[in-house]
């Protein structure tokens, strides 16, 4: 009995030793396969972002007050077809009306007190026309009658000469003094009268300056007026401004896609968003995504990109490819619906997804994931510790869809 018992111990120890070998040569084949994958193997390196948005380019038009005011009307109603230029929404402008009551009231006087004194005008004008024509006929009358007294005074000096150098007794001394005393009288009357000229033309050149002086009077309040007309005219038209300025209008053609509850009486801050129009005939369409400043540098316009949409869950309908076309490398300061502070701008051009059940359309939000590099295990465990940073790309690795992802950062 002893002999088969040797010989099933014999054969039980061959085969441990069979297996031995083949745990041992699986081993190594496993450890080979593991050392070449962390070596030749090329990982995409993902930059993610959920603060993806779908919308069209350019067609997004936000309803935002530049004015504080309280609302009188509101038109606003989810998902209305509007038209440029159409009132959507208005604010109390009592206070600016009867201001530009008041002005149009100001204005109206005066442009009535500007036409009386244009006429004014007019009819001094014509006064000092009318002197000047006076003032010319009375030197002509006072230059005639100077002219008409000349003959006789040089008759009278004559005649008195005559008088002097006739013969001695021929004349009485009674005729000889008549004849003396005419050429003396007509001799101060030439004179008065070439005094009362100079008088004449002094009086008629202080008339003409006083004329004058009414007629500047005249056109400086006509000046004035003006003036106070085109003051008025801007104040007018800035008055307009502002009431139109608390008339929100629709700035295109288009979908109300999201608006506020407004009732009268709400008060409305400067710049609060109250609506959002979507134009019409949009084609066009983008990702927007919002990224940590990190990132500039690293992201970059021509990279592939995958999105998973937060309606569409990637687990049913896949995911959609895209392509990054611009990158923003300012960071955003401000907190706004648009901006996360810290943060940057990227734009992505969407293709057509493989899910027809997919609808690519405005408002859509998703999960944005860059590919920025492809490297092997190696390299990601180098960048674990500190020894490596981020490089191109090697063109020649296409991304494929088995191969696995190593998600570098999650936003």
């Amino acid at each position: 009995m002893a002999y088969p018992f040797q010989r099933t111990l014999r054969s039980l120890n061959g085969y441990e030793s069979g297996t031995r070998a083949s745990l041992v040569l699986l081993g190594a084949i496993a450890l080979g396969g593991l050392t070449t994958w962390t070596v030749a193997a090329r990982i995409p390196v993902l930059k993610v972002s959920t603060e993806g948005r779908i919308e069209p380019h350019n067609a997004v038009h936000r309803i935002e007050p530049p004015e504080a005011g309280m609302v009188v009307t509101s038109l606003l109603e989810l998902d209305k077809q509007v038209n440029e230029g159409d009132l959507l929404i208005e604010f109390d402008t009592r206070e600016e009306r009867l201001q530009l009551s008041q002005s149009e009231a100001t204005s109206a006087a005066l442009t009535q007190d500007l036409a009386v004194l244009e006429d004014q005008l007019a009819n001094k004008q014509e006064e000092v026309g009318a002197s000047g024509r006076v003032d010319e006929a009375s030197l002509r009358e006072a230059n005639a009658k100077d002219q008409e007294l000349r003959p006789r005074r040089l008759l009278a000096e004559q005649r008195q000469e005559l008088t002097q150098k006739s013969p001695v007794g021929a004349l009485s001394d009674l005729e000889k003094l008549e004849r003396r005393t005419e050429a003396e009288e007509l001799s101060h009357a030439s004179e008065t009268q070439t005094l009362g000229i100079v008088r004449l033309q002094r009086e008629q050149v202080v008339r003409r300056e006083g004329l004058t002086a009414q007629l500047l009077g005249l056109r400086r309040e006509r000046l004035k007026i003006e003036g106070q007309l085109e003051e008025l005219k801007v104040t007018i038209e800035r008055l307009h401004y502002l009431i139109e300025k608390k008339h929100v209008r629709a700035a295109a053609s288009g979908r109300l896609v999201d608006v506020v509850e407004l009732a009268a009486g709400d008060y409305i801050t400067q710049g609060q968003r109250l609506g959002t129009i979507l134009a019409n005939g949009t084609s066009h369409i983008r990702v927007r995504a919002r990224f940590p400043k990190e990132t500039v540098g690293i992201v970059r316009p021509g990279q592939t990109a995958q999105l998973k949409l937060d309606s569409y869950p990637w687990s049913v309908y896949g995911t959609v490819r895209a392509q990054v076309s611009s990158v923003g490398t300012e960071p955003g300061i401000v907190a706004t619906p648009e901006s996360v502070p810290g943060t940057v701008r990227v734009e992505l051009e969407l293709e057509q997804p493989a899910d027809p059940r997919i609808r690519l359309q405005h408002g859509l939000t998703t999960t944005v994931e860059i590919e920025v590099a492809r490297v092997s295990p190696v390299t990601l465990l180098k960048r674990a510790i500190g020894e490596w940073s981020y490089a191109d790309p090697d063109p020649t690795d296409a991304p494929t869809k088995e191969a696995p992802v190593a998600q570098g950062e999650a936003h």
